[in-house]
C-alpha cells in the first residue's frame, strides 16, 4: 500500500499530528480533555482531575460537557465552547453564575445535588441539566427542577409541586411531580423537550412530554392517559396515550421538529408529529391508507407494535424499522422504511424486483439490527444479516439514500470491494456513525493481528483508517508541547445517534469524540473532525 504524506505539525497547540503510520489516514484532532495534572487546557482546572459524563453536541460545533467530580474545588458541570473550558454548574453556591439564581426569599438558594447522565447542549451551546436546589440551612424544603444555562447564567425552567410559571402548562394545582423527574434535550433558541411525570388536581399520574420556550414557559404537547384532543394521539375518537415512554423514543431532529414512537388505547401504535401543535400520526398499524406502507401494495399495512424510534434526516423526513404485511391474515416481515413528509415509502427489505434487497449476489435479507439505524440527511445507514440462495450468510453495513437503493459497504470477512483493504477482513463493528454528506466513520476490528481502528468510508472512495494505536499526537503541558502516543482508544457507545439530538461521541458537523489512552499523559479525549459533513444545525430551534 503506498504511503500517506506526513502533514507538518499544525500551529493550533493542541492539533493532533499527522500518523506516522503508513497505513494512517492523516486527520486534525484536539487533545480537548485529560486526567493528567500536567495537561494545560485552556480553562480547565489544574492538578489531577477525574470527570465523567462527557458528551459532544449533536450539533457538534466543539461543544463539549462533563461533569467534574477531581478536584473537589472544581466539582460541578463543565462546558467548553469557543476552545476553552468554562464551569457552569455548582452544589453549595447561590447566584446565577453557578447556582439556581433563584430570586427574591429564594435568593439564598443553592444547588444540593445535580443530577448525572450529561447536560444536554443545543448548537448555540446553550445547556439544560436537572439538579435539586433550597435553603442549605433547610434542605427539608428543596424542590426538584430543570434549568438551562444561556452561556452565561443558569435559568430555572421548571419545578416539581409548581403549578405556576414553572409548571406543566396544564393548569391550577397540575404539577410536575417527583416519579421520573425528568429527561431532558436542549433546542436552539433556549427551548427544552421535557418528558417527566404529572400528578393532576385528581391525584392521578401521567406521563406529559413538554416543550419549554422562553417567554412562553411550559407547553405539554403529549399526555399519557389523555382524551384531550391537544394531547391525545388522534387516531380514532377518544383514543389516548397508553405508554410511560422515555426520551429513547423521541427524536428531536436538527430543525427541532420532535417525533415520538408510541401505543395507543385500543392497541395501536405509530409515530407522530408532536410539539408543533397537536400530536399528528404520520405513521400507524393496521391501515391501508397514507399512514401505512407505501410498497406498491394496496392492501399493506404496519403490524402492531413494531416499530422503532423515529431517525430524522432531511426537514420533515425520518428513517424508521418497522413489521409489514401484505395483506390482514398473512405473515409479517422486517422492513427499512422512510417517511418523505408524505408517504411511507421503503428504504430496505426484501421485495420482488429486489430494489431495496441487499445487492449482494443474489442474497435476500434475514435479520436488520434495528438499533443500529441512522439518519443524516439524505443518507441512513444500518447494519443487517444477509443470505445467499446457496445459504452463505454474511453480517455487514449498509449505506441507503432515500430514494435509492441499500448498497454493502463493510461486510464481514469478504474481500474484494467490501474489505478495509487488500489482505485484511473486518471482522467486528464496534461503533458507526454516519453523516449528511454520506460519510460513515466505523470504529472496527480487522484481521489480520484484530488491529482495532477508525475508519472513514465515504461515498466512491477506498475505506481509510483516521485513528490507530500507535499515531502521535501533539499534547498541550505546563512544560509546552510534547509528542505522545496513542496506545489504545475507545468510543463511549455504538450506533451514534446525534440525529435523534442525543449527545453522545459524534455531532453533525462530522466530528467525533474519543477517549484514548497516551503512552505518558494516560487518559485523555481526542475531538476529531473527520468529514464536511453538511448538515441543518438546529437552525430554528423546535419550530419547524
Amino acid at each position: 500500500m503506498r504511503s500517506m504524506p506526513r502533514l507538518a505539525l499544525p500551529s493550533a497547540l493542541f492539533a493532533l499530528v499527522a500518523a506516522p503510520l503508513a497505513q494512517a489516514q492523516a486527520v486534525t484532532w484536539q487533545v480537548v480533555a485529560g486526567k493528567s495534572a500536567s495537561l494545560d487546557l485552556p480553562g480547565f482546572p489544574a492538578g489531577s482531575r477525574s470527570y465523567s459524563d462527557i458528551l459532544l453536541a449533536d450539533g457538534g460545533g466543539a461543544l463539549i460537557g462533563l461533569r467534574m467530580t477531581v478536584p473537589s474545588a472544581a466539582q460541578g458541570y463543565w462546558a467548553r465552547r469557543e476552545g476553552s473550558w468554562q464551569r457552569h454548574a455548582a452544589t453549595g453556591v447561590s447566584g446565577a453564575t453557578l447556582g439556581p439564581g433563584r430570586v427574591g426569599g429564594e435568593a439564598g438558594h443553592v444547588f444540593l445535588a445535580i443530577d448525572g447522565g450529561g447536560n444536554d447542549a443545543a448548537v448555540d451551546g446553550q445547556r439544560v441539566f436537572v439538579a435539586r436546589a433550597g435553603d442549605p440551612a433547610n434542605t427539608v424544603g428543596a424542590t426538584r427542577g430543570i434549568w438551562r444555562w444561556n452561556t452565561q447564567q443558569n435559568i430555572e425552567v421548571a419545578r416539581v409541586q409548581d403549578d405556576g410559571a414553572l409548571g406543566p402548562g396544564l393548569g391550577a394545582n397540575a404539577v410536575f411531580n417527583g416519579n421520573a423527574f425528568a429527561e431532558v434535550r436542549m433546542a436552539a433558541a433556549g427551548r427544552v423537550l421535557i418528558n417527566a411525570d404529572v400528578r393532576l388536581p385528581d391525584t392521578s399520574d401521567h406521563r406529559v412530554l413538554a416543550r419549554h420556550v422562553p417567554g412562553q414557559g411550559n407547553v405539554p404537547c403529549a399526555m399519557r392517559g389523555s382524551t384531550d384532543p391537544a394531547l391525545a394521539p388522534g387516531l380514532s375518537a377518544g383514543d389516548s396515550f397508553d405508554t410511560s415512554w422515555t426520551l429513547a423514543s423521541v427524536a428531536l431532529a436538527a430543525s427541532g421538529r420532535a417525533y415520538g414512537t408510541f401505543s395507543t388505547s385500543g392497541s395501536r401504535s405509530g409515530i407522530w408529529e408532536v410539539c408543533n401543535g397537536a400530536p399528528h400520526a404520520l405513521v400507524a398499524d393496521d391501515v391501508s391508507d397514507a399512514l401505512g406502507p407505501e410498497i406498491g401494495v394496496a392492501t399493506a399495512s404496519f403490524v402492531d407494535g413494531s416499530f422503532g424510534t423515529a431517525r430524522p434526516g432531511e426537514d420533515g423526513r425520518f428513517y424508521f424499522s418497522a413489521r409489514y404485511r401484505l395483506a390482514n391474515g398473512q405473515s409479517s416481515a422486517s422492513g427499512l422504511f422512510w417517511h418523505d413528509g408524505v408517504a411511507n415509502r421503503p428504504l430496505a427489505l426484501n421485495d420482488a424486483a429486489a430494489v431495496y434487497g441487499p445487492h449482494w449476489l443474489d442474497a435476500t435479507w434475514t435479520t436488520f439490527n434495528t438499533v443500529s439505524l441512522m439518519g443524516a440527511g439524505r443518507w441512513a445507514a444500518f447494519a443487517a444479516t444477509a443470505r445467499t440462495s446457496g445459504g452463505t450468510s454474511v453480517d455487514g453495513l449498509w449505506r441507503v439514500e432515500a430514494g435509492g437503493s441499500p448498497r454493502p459497504v463493510a461486510l464481514v470477512g469478504a474481500s474484494g470491494d467490501y474489505a478495509p483493504e487488500t489482505g485484511r477482513t473486518w471482522t467486528t463493528f464496534l461503533a458507526t456513525a454516519v453523516f449528511a454528506n454520506g460519510a460513515i466513520l466505523l470504529h472496527a476490528r480487522t484481521n489480520p493481528n484484530a488491529e482495532e481502528a477508525l475508519w472513514l468510508l465515504e461515498p466512491g472512495q477506498a475505506p481509510r483508517r483516521v485513528l490507530v494505536a500507535g499515531q502521535v499526537v501533539a499534547v498541550p503541558t505546563t512544560s509546552g508541547v510534547v509528542q505522545d502516543t496513542v496506545q489504545s482508544f475507545s468510543i463511549d457507545t455504538g450506533y451514534a445517534q446525534y440525529g435523534a439530538g442525543a449527545d453522545g461521541w459524534a455531532g453533525a458537523d462530522g466530528s467525533a469524540l474519543v477517549e484514548a489512552t497516551l503512552s505518558s499523559q494516560g487518559d485523555v479525549r481526542l475531538l476529531g473532525a473527520v468529514t464536511r459533513a453538511q448538515d441543518l444545525l438546529f437552525r430554528n430551534g423546535f419550530d419547524p
